[in-house]
């Protein structure tokens, strides 16, 4: 009886042995990114000098219970066209993410854009990063002052959509999760 008692449990820890065996397939979720700042740089395709930058800075990440902060660098010239990027930032850990986003893993991510009260118009750019998908990233965008207005621009970051749709160019997308969701006030065309 005691063999038979002993032979079971060397079983039986052999197979807890067995089942508890690192996974080295990836087979967990990505986190979705800490970003503690995103900035938006734009600048006229006929006047280098003339540049408009948006940021937002949240020192502790989104969870944190410190507000952002937001600076807008001027207004955007009536008439101008301005190719944009996005530049994203994890000053905790002193880390770009923009690379990340853009190079290791387009495939997890999708920006939407939205535009408020501002008479611009929007598309993604030529030469934005094209995701395996085919839907164009986002991350490279082209923005036409069209004439002098106040307003917003919102700009989120989606992980892991479960679909994504670039047609309408803004973007649209389901499922998954936010990494950046920012509504930049303040934004002017004179």
């Amino acid at each position: 009886m005691k063999t038979t008692r002993l032979f079971a449990s060397a079983f039986l820890g052999l197979a807890l042995l067995a089942s508890c065996s690192d996974d080295d397939d990836g087979g967990q979720p990505n986190e979705e990114e800490v970003i503690t700042n995103v900035t938006l740089e734009f600048v006229n395709i006929n006047d280098a000098n003339d540049t408009v930058t948006i940021e937002s800075i949240d020192p502790d990440g989104d969870d944190g219970p410190t507000v952002p902060t937001q600076n807008v660098s001027g207004p955007f010239t009536a008439g101008a066209t301005y190719t944009a990027t996005v530049d994203l930032f994890n000053s905790i850990e002193n880390e770009d993410i923009t690379e990340e986003v853009t190079v290791d893993e387009p495939d997890e991510h999708f920006f939407i854009y939205a535009i408020n009260g501002l008479d611009m118009t929007f598309s993604r750019s030529a030469n934005d990063v094209v995701r395996p998908d085919g839907n164009n990233l986002g991350f490279r965008t082209t923005w036409v002052a069209n004439t002098a207005s106040t307003g917003s621009i919102t700009l989120q970051l989606f992980h892991e959509s479960e679909s994504v749709d670039d047609t309408n160019e803004f973007g649209t997308q389901t499922g998954g999760s936010t990494d950046v969701n920012i509504i930049f006030t303040g934004v002017s065309i004179q």
